[in-house]
């Protein structure tokens, strides 16, 4: 069976109004109240209260969501949407592996070297794993409160490449998956969570030298994206990257 997710995607707009509508070839069932129709073709709906979007009997369908005149995306899952604080909330429920794939396209530097994608495919699935129900009512969101998250990248795609080979793969620590953290930029040298002022967590984060310097960009505390890029551009692997930043966890299978 497959694992699933909740993420709220599109809170940063707080949007009154969403807009679906299925993907070319596709459709998909819409539910509100007691009113229940399907879109295909290039038809939309334009939502502005409590929702169920699916495919054909409940299935996962991929449809295309916006904030009209502000943003659009593709997804593959279901979604539902919430009346909430006066405005909705835009609920994807997917596949973790789609999630991953997603979250690799969406926070790998560009440029990254495909062992560097590797690494946060890993750390990516790991947080995925150790810190749902991080929201009351869904696991995550799709801003650096959680992780970034864009849309499905396609196959053969250097992010869906990376999930692919990592499948299952986290970081565990006394037999149980890390919610494994990153930031952008350490400047050379990560933090541990007392440098950074951080109740401790699960896993004791170390402090590590990294083979690139310059700005701090972000908390500094687990992986070094720009430095795992660097390690992979010098002939690193994942594992060796993983190795590097999260010296007390081991690489392990989890299943899906």
């Amino acid at each position: 069976m497959l694992a699933l997710v909740t993420i709220s995607v599109f809170g940063l707009f707080h949007p009154v109004e969403l807009e679906v509508r299925p993907a070319p070839g596709g459709v998909i069932v819409i539910k509100s109240g007691e009113d229940e129709r399907e879109l295909e073709g290039s038809r939309s709906m334009r939502l502005r209260s409590a929702a169920l979007v699916t495919g054909r009997d409940g299935a996962p369908v991929r449809f295309m969501l916006s904030v009209p005149g502000k943003i659009r995306r593709d997804f593959f899952g279901t979604l539902e949407i919430r009346a909430h604080a006066g405005g909705l909330l835009a609920i994807v429920t997917m596949d973790r592996e789609t999630a991953v794939a997603s979250v690799v396209a969406a926070e790998s530097p560009p440029g990254a070297p495909m062992e560097s994608r590797k690494a946060q495919a890993v750390v990516a699935r790991s947080f995925l794993i150790a810190a749902r129900g991080r929201h009351e009512g869904f696991d995550f969101c799709d801003t650096t409160h959680c992780q970034f998250l864009r849309e499905p990248p396609a196959a053969g795609s250097a992010a869906r490449r990376a999930q692919e080979a990592t499948a299952g793969l986290a970081l565990n620590y006394a037999g149980r998956p890390i919610a494994a953290l990153y930031s952008a930029n350490c400047g050379g040298r990560t933090r541990t969570l007392e440098e950074a002022g951080w109740q401790p967590e699960a896993y004791p984060y170390f402090a590590v030298e990294c083979p690139v310097g310059g700005g701090v960009s972000g908390h500094r505390i687990g992986m070094c994206q720009t430095g795992a890029a660097e390690m992979a551009r010098r002939g690193s692997t994942f594992r060796e990257i993983l190795g590097r930043f999260f010296p007390a966890a081991a690489i392990e299978g989890t299943g899906r």
